[in-house]
């Protein structure tokens, strides 16, 4: 069964720079559209409570739904990478202790010098997390 739905952008170039900016609409009235929009407007999560409200499957791992050709999850992924793309995280040393400066550390270089430091990662907390958690966290923040 070929699922389509022709998305359009809601907005103009001059707002292309806003988190807002790219919205996407339904062409029809299918529940197949109304999940692309929502795919592409709100995430996978929020159009697979919609599509379980309607007794629709969608998976995770697998093709279920097409929208302009496209699969469902990859307008989804789109959407969440743009997002991720947007938001800035700044991370600083609030005091010159040493586990502060040992979390700055692993955000830095990584785990492995402050596995040196200390045999036990899971002992020390940064921001009130274990410092594994902490660097999956804010890798790649701004320092």
């Amino acid at each position: 069964m070929k699922l389509q739905l022709l998305a359009l952008f809601a907005a103009t170039t001059a707002f292309s720079h806003t988190a807002s900016a790219a919205q996407y609409f339904n062409a029809d009235q299918k529940i197949e559209s109304k999940l692309c929009s929502i795919s592409a407007n709100q995430g996978f999560t929020a159009a697979r409570k919609v599509a379980a409200q309607h007794n629709v499957y969608l998976s995770r791992q697998s093709k279920s739904i097409l929208c302009n050709g496209e699969d469902i999850r990859n307008i989804a992924k789109k959407r969440d990478d743009k997002i991720r793309q947007q938001k800035v995280i700044t991370v600083f040393a609030k005091n010159s202790k040493t586990e502060t400066q040992l979390c700055m550390t692993a955000l830095q270089q990584g785990l492995a010098p402050v596995k040196a430091k200390i045999a036990d990662l899971n002992s020390l907390q940064c921001n009130g997390e274990v410092v594994t958690e902490f660097v999956k966290r804010y890798q790649g923040a701004t320092i």
